[in-house]
């Protein structure tokens, strides 16, 4: 057993196109860093602090959460201490909750050397994730744990697909800067309850277009796919700026475009004929026409959590 075991998780876009809660994506544009280690035994508690201000009560905060469900779960009465350094900017649907639960989890089950399966530790992870949307959530935690896509087939027990990226694909993401209060929660919320047979039917044709299309490189297929006409619709007020963004990056030849989780960053797949001077002199004017500054990050594929280091 380590003393002390540090864990990186990178940030995530989730709810790729049709794939709600199952199809998300790892990217190295920011990263969390957990530092575990054992400070008594004979209970299991989570003491948890960070260098941001955010909450430590390890039953509120998502690294903190699903540690003590590592700890209850596999009957280990172990007092962990965790050292939460934020890397990945909050509330911009960037996968940041997420990140924190899986280098908690990473780092924890390396300082006890229990090997747990990465399956079994996105299910820690994933339940961590009701400290900050209520509900837990696979998507952005099978990413982050992963690497690459991945597809949540499976939620009980979890099961992971992944998939390598097309070798020339690159990442885009637009970083309005802009809170939106309980986001998360309110964009779950304006997910209809009900869809029509002729709406699932849309949906599965455009998933299976995405998934195949990732698998084979086929950008033409990506670009179909990556459509959502039902989920992405619904939570178009939160994001006004959304449609003319997406048109205006297509343009620029962008592959394809959607809201990175549940916002306000857009998402983008981009290749070597994509106009990216085009694309940030746009997305420059068009969040100015909305009043809002904007941030252009270019990120590559990021591979799943890593242990950093060991002591």
């Amino acid at each position: 057993m380590a003393d002390v075991v540090k864990a990186i998780a990178y940030s995530s876009s989730a709810n790729l196109g049709p794939g709600y809660d199952l199809l998300a994506v790892a990217h190295n544009a920011f990263f969390d860093t957990v530092t575990a280690a054992i400070t008594c035994e004979g209970e299991a508690k989570v003491e948890l602090s960070t260098q941001r201000e955010m909450t430590i009560d390890p039953e509120k905060n998502t690294a903190g959460l699903s540690v003590l469900h590592l700890l209850k779960d596999e009957e280990l009465k172990l007092c962990v201490k965790l050292t939460l350094s934020k890397g990945i900017p909050v509330g911009l649907g960037l996968g940041s909750s997420g990140a924190s639960a899986v280098a908690a989890v990473s780092a924890v089950n390396e300082l006890l050397g229990v090997g747990i399966p990465h399956e079994k530790l996105t299910y820690y992870a994933m339940m961590g994730e009701k400290a900050a949307a209520n509900v837990p959530h696979p998507d952005n935690v099978a990413a982050s744990m992963f690497g690459n896509f991945t597809v949540v087939y499976s939620v009980n027990p979890i099961k992971v697909f992944t998939i390598s990226p097309p070798k020339d694909l690159r990442i885009l993401l637009v970083i309005p800067d802009i809170h939106i209060e309980q986001k998360t929660k309110r964009a779950r919320e304006m997910v209809p309850k009900s869809i029509s047979m002729e709406e699932h039917v849309e949906l599965s044709r455009r998933l299976s277009s995405l998934l195949v299309g990732l698998q084979l490189g086929s950008k033409e297929m990506i670009r179909e796919g990556m459509h959502d006409p039902v989920v992405e619709v619904s939570r178009l007020s939160l994001f006004p700026f959304y449609p003319s963004m997406k048109r205006r990056l297509l343009e620029g030849g962008a592959i394809s475009v959607a809201i990175s989780g549940a916002g306000p960053t857009v998402f983008g797949l981009t290749d070597d004929s994509t106009n990216s001077e085009y694309i940030r002199r746009f997305v420059a004017n068009e969040c100015s026409n909305f009043n809002i500054h904007c941030t252009v990050v270019n990120a590559d594929f990021a591979k799943g959590t890593k242990i950093e280091n060991r002591k």
